[in-house]
């Protein structure tokens, strides 16, 4: 039992050390930028860093696990190089075989686009509603939009967290792109949106419903997708959808008023 345990130590804290080095790594702009795949081996190589020391320092001297069967190495530059020898380049093809599925699944979505397929030209480059927006946050929507094929459009409707990767979903599809959930948020705040969820954010243009199934939300879109909506962004959801269709009545009353003739 207390190998298991042992082994679990480690497994847990790569698992750890390895997503803090990929979110860590995809907030600076420089990796940000970098291809999938190579942004996943330099997360590779800075998460095999960090395991490497966090072994050295806590995991080889729990002695009260497995005894004194192991022979750590010392507490040195020369004992970090030793571990990153031994587990290094272990650590990172752990990493990439990881990601792998999802590396497949940008590269196929990246082939498609080259191979020519059907690509809306009529779609802006960034939502009208972002027009007028900051500098700062225009320029990571940009990043964000940059990312998506074109055969989805730009024209996000919601965006679902799955580990540090996003899916994006639009009106004419779906696509993964390598981007944490929190920076994609940030650079939709230019947006008429809400979070919903700690995984979940959905485009309040194109929010149709609210649900209700015994203690179960849910939101529906107009596109069809549902998606949960959790207790602590309930109350916040109802609000900002009752204060969007009182804008579009105000609107629509606008504009019935500009059709009347003048009263003399």
């Amino acid at each position: 039992m207390a190998r298991i345990v042992f082994w679990l130590a480690h497994v847990a804290s790569a698992l750890f050390l390895f997503e803090l080095a990929q979110i860590t790594l995809g907030r600076i702009e420089f990796f940000s930028r970098l291809p999938p795949l190579l942004l996943v081996m330099a997360v590779g190589v800075v998460g095999a860093i960090l395991f490497s020391a966090f072994n050295l320092l806590l995991l080889d001297r729990m002695y009260f696990l497995v005894g004194n069967t192991l022979d750590p190495e010392p507490i040195s530059i020369a004992g970090l190089m030793d571990e990153l020898r031994d587990s290094g380049a272990t650590s990172v093809l752990f990493w990439v075989l990881l990601n792998s599925p999802r590396l497949i699944i940008i590269a196929q979505q990246k082939d498609a686009e080259e191979a020519g397929e059907p690509s809306l030209a009529d779609v802006a480059p960034t939502p009208p509603d972002a027009s007028d927006a900051p500098t700062m946050p225009r320029h990571q929507l940009l990043d964000l939009l940059s990312r998506l094929p074109r055969r989805i459009g730009t024209d996000i409707v919601a965006i679902s967290a799955e580990l540090h990767y996003l899916r994006v979903y639009t009106p004419t599809g779906e696509a993964l792109i390598l981007m944490s959930f929190g920076r994609a948020v940030e650079a939709l705040g230019v947006i008429p949106g809400q979070v919903i969820h700690r995984s979940h954010w959905v485009a309040l243009e194109h929010l149709v419903a609210i649900a209700s199934d015994g203690d179960r939300v849910t939101c529906r879109l107009d596109t069809g997708l549902e998606l949960p909506v959790s207790r602590t962004h309930r109350a916040r959801l109802r609000a900002a959808l009752a204060s969007r269709d009182q804008a579009r009545v105000l609107q629509a009353a606008g504009r019935i008023a500009q059709t009347l003739p003048p009263s003399d």
